[in-house]
């Protein structure tokens, strides 16, 4: 069985980040088997098909819109986002989730089952950093992943010794 684990979302866009940022703190925290991917995968657009083509089992972190409170959880399944009206997309880092697996049903090879859990946020202004609310989502979402793994069979065992999240963007950069 093929499972990937994919944070979407621009690290340096605030609360866009928290797709990467969830993921990466589950990798820090979390030992899974070889057939589990766990990727940050940015802010794709149809590129996004390679990552998803032949996949079994989908797992997606990024921020929803939402009218409820930033750092609010939402989950959305493969029907849900397959039945969801397709924006225009206006740009080539435009989201595409629902344009790629669209193309994939189409073809045969899209994943099985698809989960999307998603994170209301509070700003999405440029700079890098969480806002309160989404920052402290995390953990629920870290363990989300893990409780949602683990309900598909994956060996999922907490680190000994849980290493420091790859937050490589919120690290300050010197001046030469």
């Amino acid at each position: 069985m093929r499972i990937s684990v994919l944070g979407m979302g621009n690290v340096l866009m605030g609360d866009d980040g928290a797709g990467p940022y969830a993921v990466a703190t589950f990798a820090a925290q979390y030992q899974v088997p070889d057939e589990v991917t766990i990727l940050d995968i940015g802010t794709p657009g149809l590129d996004l098909v390679p990552h998803i083509a032949d996949v079994d089992t989908l797992i997606l972190v990024d921020t929803v819109r939402s009218d409820a409170a930033p750092g609010t959880i939402r989950a959305y399944d493969k029907t849900t986002l397959l039945r969801a009206k397709l924006p225009p997309r206006l740009s080539p880092h435009d989201p595409a989730v629902g344009q790629c697996l669209a193309m994939l049903e189409i073809a045969g090879s899209g994943p099985q089952e698809v989960l999307l859990i998603g994170i209301v946020p509070e700003k999405t202004s440029f700079g890098p950093g969480l806002s309160t609310p989404v920052r402290n989502a995390i953990p629920e979402v870290v363990e989300r992943i893990a409780d949602e793994l683990r309900l598909r069979g994956v060996a999922v065992e907490r680190r000994d010794s849980p290493e420091a999240p790859d937050l490589w963007w919120e690290v300050p950069v010197l001046a030469a």
